[in-house]
């Protein structure tokens, strides 16, 4: 009778045992991310940088390095018919590092780096969307033959929200067609 008291009380401890490692590891997992980046964020938060280039009428890109945003108008001036100057100039725009820290947050745990590399398009009327981030000493480039079509919605909302923190109202011109 004691032998299987001390069998019953073994037991029990080991599932207690078991289960407190098994929250552990789940905790781990759930605040990586936040903890990753807390971390990245007071050793060197100079190693974020998240590059938007844009293609069809555009030709432009937009660089997030740290909490500095700066935009790059293509090489030629574009002529499209609206008041372009805006496009057509280098300007900067810097953000609160909460705001980086958020994008950051939301790319990774979208899972940018588990993205494919390239997202072709079955279209002719094509307008490109590539989409680089270094974070921790990873660098991933991803490119979308057609931002409209065939392209991740992860894609998509960080050229919406790098523009949108640019704060100079250069939104993406549509192609005709």
């Amino acid at each position: 009778m004691k032998l299987l008291k001390l069998l019953f009380s073994l037991l029990l401890l080991c599932l207690f045992a078991c289960n407190l490692t098994s929250n552990k590891n789940a905790d781990k997992s759930n605040g990586n991310v936040d903890t990753e980046l807390e971390q990245q964020s007071k050793i060197d938060s100079s190693s974020i940088e998240i590059t938007v280039e844009r293609g069809a009428f555009h030709y432009d890109k937009f660089v997030l390095k740290d909490t500095l945003i700066t935009f790059y108008p293509p090489k030629k001036s574009i002529g499209i018919g609206i008041d372009n100057s805006n496009y057509n100039q280098i300007s900067e725009q810097v953000i609160s590092t909460q705001t980086r820290n958020n994008l950051v947050k939301k790319i990774l745990n979208d899972g940018f780096f588990k993205l494919k590399n390239f997202y072709a398009s079955n279209t002719t009327c094509n307008s490109h969307l590539t989409v680089t981030v270094k974070f921790n000493n990873q660098l991933k480039k991803v490119i979308s033959e057609d931002f409209d079509r065939e392209c991740p919605e992860l894609l998509k909302f960080i050229e919406q929200e790098v523009i949108k923190m640019h704060n100079k109202e250069l939104k993406r011109i549509l192609l005709p067609g």
